[in-house]
């Protein structure tokens, strides 16, 4: 697989999942994904069981900002349209040469479970969860079109899943068609 695609969110977060292993999550309280701590950290990766189990990846946003005054790195995530790379592959020369070095030593690959050959990446808008009476569902077909999710064709099999944060190359100029995040997907069976 190596495939280009635009996905937007407006959680600041990405999720990558089998639709079917999640169905059981429809009655689940919007954010079921996530479990912040009282020091603002997401602890899902030990506390939610699917995210534990390689049904479910979560990607956020947050890049790194120089705060040069105060010596210090902040992370900020945000909201919108992201051009996303997914590949069995590696990274390209260009793409190593602009990855954030921050975010390889802040972040540990993931991993997932392929059973039906796809994957959906999803800005928040088909997660499975249980929405308030009279709330329109997005239909697949429509998050699609608007690009709020994105299909991904691979062999079944279980992936260690890295997400590679990509710094814009020229920065005087907008980087609309260009990737910003590379997603790696490497086989362990």
């Amino acid at each position: 697989m190596d495939t280009t695609c635009i996905v937007g969110t407006d959680i600041a977060s990405f999720l990558l999942y089998e639709p079917e292993a999640l169905q059981h999550r429809a009655s689940s309280p919007w954010g079921w994904f996530y479990d912040f701590s009282d020091s603002g950290g997401d602890l899902g990766s030990l506390t939610v069981p699917e995210r534990a189990d390689g049904r479910l990846v979560c990607i956020d946003t947050a890049i790194p900002v120089y705060l040069e005054d105060q010596d210090r790195v902040m992370w900020v995530g945000s909201d919108g349209s992201y051009l996303f790379r997914c590949t069995t592959g590696g990274l390209t020369p260009d793409e190593a040469e602009r990855e954030y070095p921050e975010t390889r030593e802040r972040l540990e690959p993931q991993h997932i479970h392929v059973t039906h050959e796809r994957l959906l990446l999803d800005g928040g808008s088909l997660i499975p969860y249980d929405h308030t009476p009279g709330f329109q569902e997005l239909s697949f077909t429509d998050a699609l079109e608007k690009a709020l999710v994105a299909l991904l064709v691979l062999p079944s099999g279980t992936y260690r899943v890295t997400a590679h944060y990509l710094a814009p190359s020229d920065e005087d100029e907008e980087a609309n068609d260009e990737v910003s995040i590379v997603l790696t997907f490497d086989r362990l069976e």
